[in-house]
């Protein structure tokens, strides 16, 4: 993109931990011009890489302090009816120091941030890109009186945005119907420096006879409790389970499980998983707690896995927005959709029993997953839809 715009960035979602380097907009934004970017948002991490040297930081020790207790929906509700102390717009204004900015940028993820940012491009007459990876209304729930506010206020601003990145297509087509307007499809960005092993590494288990089956990341929203379901099936199909993950299971069985935990870095956990695993799995839980999250969220390790040059697994419902896209690629990834432990089972089974089929879906991933997911191809779409809102390009 020959012409960048002045871009000013007003979100929560920033880096705040010393895994920065695989925030969202870190991998978006890594080639922007430092003079073209400014970030407000809170304070971060003392070791966070930050996304530019241009950072203010805004302070909202009351948020800070509710947010982590019961009460945060009782603060989310009375916000919404503005009826506690907000930022104010000239609070932004302060921090510009000179910069002019051409466009706003915010995440849907943390309310006080987003209608910041919507209060601010509206009252500048700037165009607004909005990024939605979860549904804000379930991300952040408020109390049942403050339910049609909450929904009227995000409306507003979705409807203000002249640009929607929506996570993925379902997520596009569910706030379509909610707010009333379209918004376009931005699947995660995964890391450029991510390398695949050597497709020949997946002739050989890691353990004679057993597989041994990698899971990378948090184990919350299900993922972790679909794990503890399936121990018997990894126990019958004489497989084991590495989990990466700063948590760990509630009910672990040694034999079976191994918890790993985090690397230093992002990077040196998938050469771990790599190095220590013949498959990685992405499993989501059976249970209608979490319908509405899997039914529009895309899971972003997806698109790691893929990279990887490993069999990929995916276990879980088929409305499920991963299993989805397993089903239509039946071929590159391997999918079980009924909640059968006796299925699991056979499956982990097959891809124990045969080295061709575990070549062949490590192949195969590979070549989908850079179809699907390529990071340059991301990298240029979001950076087309900046100067698109910035210098009114259709």
């Amino acid at each position: 993109m020959e012409n960048f715009p002045n871009l000013l960035i007003i979100s929560q979602s920033i880096p705040q931990s010393v895994y920065a380097g695989c925030s969202l907009l870190q991998r978006l934004l890594k080639t922007y011009p430092a003079e073209k970017l400014l970030v407000i948002g809170p304070t971060p991490h003392p070791n966070a890489e930050l996304l530019s040297s241009r950072y203010e930081f805004i302070k909202q020790p009351l948020l800070d302090r509710l947010t982590k207790t019961r009460f945060a929906s009782l603060y989310r509700s009375l916000d919404v009816f503005g009826w506690i102390p907000q930022l104010s717009i000239s609070s932004i204004t302060s921090k510009l120091k000179g910069f002019q900015p051409d466009v706003v940028l915010t995440l849907m993820q943390v309310q006080n941030y987003y209608h910041l940012a919507y209060r601010y491009a509206n009252s500048q007459n700037l165009p607004l890109i909005v990024i939605v990876h979860d549904l804000p209304e379930c991300f952040e729930p408020v109390e049942n009186w403050a339910t049609q506010r909450q929904l009227k206020k995000n409306t507003e601003v979705y409807q203000y945005a002249t640009k929607r990145l929506c996570v993925s297509s379902e997520m596009r087509d569910h706030l379509e119907k909610v707010y009333g307007v379209r918004g376009n499809v931005l699947y995660p960005n995964r890391s450029e420096t991510l390398s695949h092993r050597n497709i020949e590494y997946s002739f050989t288990l890691r353990e004679p006879e057993v597989l041994t089956v990698g899971y990378a990341g948090s184990l919350a929203y299900g993922y972790g409790q679909q794990l503890e379901q399936m121990i018997p099936a990894f126990l019958q199909a004489r497989a084991k389970l590495r989990i990466y993950s700063q948590s760990t299971l509630e009910n672990n069985c040694p034999n079976i499980v191994t918890n790993c935990g985090y690397a230093s870095t992002a990077e040196v956990t998938w050469e771990l998983v790599k190095a220590e695993c013949d498959a990685v799995i992405l499993p989501y839980f059976w249970s209608d707690n979490y319908t509405m999250l899997y039914k529009t969220h895309f899971p972003s390790k997806l698109s790691e896995y893929l990279a990887l040059g490993m069999p990929v697994l995916i276990f879980g419902p088929d409305y499920a927005t991963g299993v989805k896209w397993g089903l239509q690629h039946p071929d590159d990834v391997l999918v079980v959709t009924e909640n059968k432990a006796q299925l699991w089972s056979d499956a982990l089974m097959k891809l124990r029993d045969s080295a061709q089929l575990r070549q062949h879906l490590s192949q195969a991933a590979l070549s989908v997953g850079d179809q699907d997911f390529n990071p340059a191809s991301i990298c240029d779409q979001f950076l087309s839809s900046i100067q698109q809102s910035a210098f009114g390009l259709r």
